[in-house]
């Protein structure tokens, strides 16, 4: 198991990794473009040479492409399905030149068609865009926090969409943050569990290579998309120890997309790493002195 934050590039590769190290990172996720735009960053082969070689030297695997957030290949909008097929192409390319393994996107909403419609033009785009990228990088499909009328907000969808597309370049992003906002509870062992089980019979775990830790401050199952820190929302440590202490997920690159400072990015990936080694309960003993410490006047 590796942990890693996203990480911007836009100050330069050398940033990027410097930014990385200095979290703890041994992974990392990074946007390839405008992630609220639709025009594509020009490829820079030597910029991206020099990153791969930098990564290498710093051990930093794998890294994750994330689409821009305007992607929807679900769309009823044919025009907007193929402008978002353009943009995901686009980041396979850059990934299989820069020799990136992996590129995560978000698939959007079916809006006011039937859902089976949009299921259709989705799978058949997913399909189209593996067949036609370059060798290399894999296509990770990340679950929604299932608002709306979003796509992928279940694990057994997730799991039709995999089998329809039929392609092993295919996979699953899952979202822990997006998993509690669309009603899985996994705040404890027992919704781990069953999450476990679920995710194995409709998708497979060897088709989950990366994880988003996100923790959130919304109710369960209140389908809205809102990051938090690891161990400080609803799903917390509890939750997060139960899940990375799973031996079906000890191969997955565990990437942090909470709110981000240097000193924050170090203490998420320092955390999930301690629960991923069982040392959450020093933190769940600190909390249960600190509650039985007197406290003061009016706090």
């Amino acid at each position: 198991m590796r942990f890693g934050v996203h990480v911007g590039i836009g100050r330069g590769f050398e940033r990027t990794i410097a930014e990385a190290r200095a979290a703890g990172c041994e992974c990392i996720q990074i946007f390839a473009g405008n992630p609220r735009g639709w025009r594509t960053t020009p490829f820079d082969p030597q910029a991206w040479k020099l990153f791969a070689r930098a990564r290498r030297a710093q051990g930093i695997h794998p890294v994750v492409i994330h689409t821009s957030y305007l992607i929807n290949l679900a769309s009823a909008d044919e025009a907007l399905r193929e402008k978002s097929a353009a943009l995901v192409a686009h980041d396979l390319e850059v990934a299989a030149a820069g020799r990136i393994e992996y590129v995560n996107t978000h698939l959007g909403s079916y809006g006011s068609q039937p859902r089976e419609a949009g299921f259709t033009h989705l799978c058949n785009l997913v399909l189209s865009l593996v067949r036609k990228a370059p060798r290399g990088p894999m296509l990770l499909l990340e679950n929604s926090a299932g608002g709306g009328n979003k796509c992928g907000g279940s694990v057994e969808e997730l799991g039709r969409i995999l089998r329809a597309v039929g392609s092993p370049r295919v996979g699953v992003c899952l979202d822990t943050a997006h998993l509690w906002a669309s009603g899985y509870n996994i705040a404890d062992a027992a919704g781990v569990a069953a999450l476990v089980e679920e995710v194995e019979r409709h998708i497979g775990w060897r088709r989950v290579p990366v994880l988003h830790l996100n923790d959130t401050r919304v109710a369960l199952g209140a389908k809205r998309d809102l990051h938090w820190h690891l161990g400080e929302g609803n799903i917390g440590r509890a939750g997060f120890k139960a899940l990375l202490t799973r031996p079906e997920v000890r191969h997955a690159a565990c990437i942090c997309e909470t709110p981000k400072t240097p000193e924050l990015d170090r203490r998420n990936v320092a955390l999930a790493r301690r629960l991923a080694a069982g040392v959450g309960r020093l933190y769940r003993r600190e909390a249960s002195n600190a509650q039985k410490r007197p406290r003061r006047a009016g706090t």
